[in-house]
């Protein structure tokens, strides 16, 4: 759930709530207080789900972000000659975030054995739910396993991220005007009419 849509929701339950309220203090029943007393105890973990998923939800569009870059930086490191462990190391050094702090802890995690290198990008981008960090463990795991030149194919993903992501934000201007015709059409153009003719209605009525 998008950050936009929690303002709502959260109105939404508080109004509910305070109506029920208003019902109860006018002198429902029993049966019915007891409702609205779970529904007021209800209210502040359903926001706080709320908040918690909306949460997560920048966190992983945080890690899209920060993406690209930190494939460049990987590919810098491995094009010096490093191995993807220390390059890898030396990305999280130079690009702090919340991308690098994950990756960080999942090299701890293969490094002690406790996962393969693989299963632990897979995981990390099964969690982001990120396609494009998943194209990353695959990318990783094969030329891994099968010795191909691994920084020319991050190099190469790197450019298909920034393509993909300028072509959902041509996407999302394209639709703007659309998403702006609600608005427009039920507030801002009816709010302009009543300013322009509301005194030329009241000045012909009191004309009559």
């Amino acid at each position: 759930m998008g950050g936009e849509g929690l303002p709502w929701l959260a109105f939404v339950c508080v109004a509910t709530y305070a109506g029920a309220c208003v019902l109860l203090l006018r002198g429902a029943d029993d049966g019915f207080a007891r409702h609205v007393q779970s529904a007021g105890r209800a209210i502040p973990a359903v926001l706080r789900r709320l908040a918690e998923g909306d949460a997560e939800a920048r966190r992983r569009a945080r890690c899209a972000e920060e993406l690209p870059e930190l494939l460049d930086v990987l590919t810098l490191g491995l094009t010096a000659g490093l191995s993807f462990d220390m390059a890898l190391e030396l990305c999280c050094e130079r690009t702090p975030g919340e991308l690098s702090e994950a990756l960080r802890g999942k090299s701890v995690s293969w490094q002690l054995g406790l996962e393969t290198r693989p299963e632990a990008l897979r995981e990390l981008a099964e969690e982001l739910r990120s396609p494009a960090m998943g194209r990353f463990a695959e990318t990783v795991a094969e030329s891994l396993e099968f010795g191909s030149p691994l920084a020319q194919a991050l190099e190469r993903q790197a450019d298909a991220i920034r393509d993909e992501r300028r072509a959902e934000a041509e996407e999302r201007i394209e639709k703007a005007p659309v998403k702006l015709l609600f608005p427009l059409g039920m507030l801002i153009v009816p709010a302009m009419l009543l300013s322009i003719l509301g005194p030329l209605i009241a000045a012909a009525t009191q004309a009559f």
